[in-house]
């Protein structure tokens, strides 16, 4: 009998390890991108790489060196994530709610300065339902920065949520190259914010009409409002905070990092990266999603800095 006790404890055991397999865990990792590694050459990270074995990475490089992780895509027409259009996600299967956040540089490939041109290129996160195919079943949220302008929006933070592959995006004006972006999940609900350096502090996105912003007159763009009920346009003059609802996520999605190229002839875009964090206890509610991280800009003014190369 104690020998079946043991056998069955066994067999527990294993169905528990792999269904965390199956499921990605609940456990997410932090790197600090120290590791030297090419993802699309010979991958030894813990991190995975959407297409690969497929010859669909869709990047010119992702590779871990000099404490970054790099991301460059190709450059073709509609290399990015929009509706049923992706582009290039580097990947970890996190489960239930979380708080994290990245640091992050959007640039012009081989001009660490510059701007990349505004066809929508840009750099940060893309959390996905993993069944996604590109083919009408497309379930995200993105929460990204780069050159991307419409009425007057230049270089731009951008929220973008996509439900069975119909997409709606809001931009807001960037300032600086480099950033740091959280993303948090509570439940159905995802709220983004940025690092603030006039306050010292995170700020949500929020939806501006002709509202100053640390003495700029900001307006903040959308494309459409078709799956996004839960945003609210705000009236001259005044602001309305930002978050998606989206009841078509499962438990455990695809936290990724991405860099894509929407349009824009031969220049592309660089991301770089110089870490990923998450907190070290879930989120249960709102007031929760950044107090992991209270003082990470104060703390971390870029030491390691961006040297990306010429």
């Amino acid at each position: 009998m104690k020998s079946v006790k043991i056998q069955i404890s066994i067999w527990f055991l294993f169905v528990v390890y792999m269904t965390q397999v199956i499921a990605g865990g609940s456990n997410p990792f932090n790197d600090e991108f120290h590791e030297s590694v090419d993802l699309l050459v010979n991958n030894t990270s813990q991190w995975q790489v959407l297409g690969f074995g497929m010859m669909d990475e869709r990047a010119e490089v992702i590779e871990m060196t000099n404490g970054l992780l790099i991301i460059e895509p190709e450059i073709f027409e509609f290399n990015a994530w929009f509706e049923d259009e992706y582009g290039p996600l580097v990947y970890q299967l996190v489960s239930g709610n979380f708080a994290v956040v990245i640091q992050l540089r959007v640039v012009k490939p081989g001009h660490i300065d510059e701007v990349p041109d505004l066809g929508f290129n840009a750099g940060g996160f893309v959390i996905r339902d993993p069944v996604g195919t590109h083919q009408g079943d497309e379930n995200w949220v993105m929460y990204n920065m780069g050159g991307q302008g419409q009425d007057g929006v230049t270089y731009a933070r951008e929220m973008k949520k996509t439900v069975d592959s119909t997409s709606n995006l809001f931009l807001t004006e960037q300032v600086g190259l480099e950033e740091y972006l959280l993303a948090c999940r509570v439940g159905d609900l995802f709220y983004f914010y940025y690092w603030a350096d006039a306050i010292n502090g995170w700020r949500q996105e929020t939806f501006y009409n002709q509202y100053q912003v640390d003495g700029i007159l900001t307006t903040t763009w959308q494309n459409s409002d078709s799956v996004t009920p839960e945003i609210i346009p705000s009236a001259i003059g005044e602001a309305n905070p930002m978050y998606f609802e989206h009841t078509g996520m499962p438990e455990t999605v695809q936290v990724g990092i991405m860099a894509h190229s929407w349009t824009n002839g031969i220049d592309g875009v660089l991301g770089s990266f110089n870490f990923i964090r998450f907190a070290d206890s879930p989120p249960q509610n709102q007031s929760q999603c950044t107090s992991a991280f209270e003082q990470l800009g104060n703390d971390l003014i870029f030491i390691d800095g961006f040297n990306l190369g010429g």
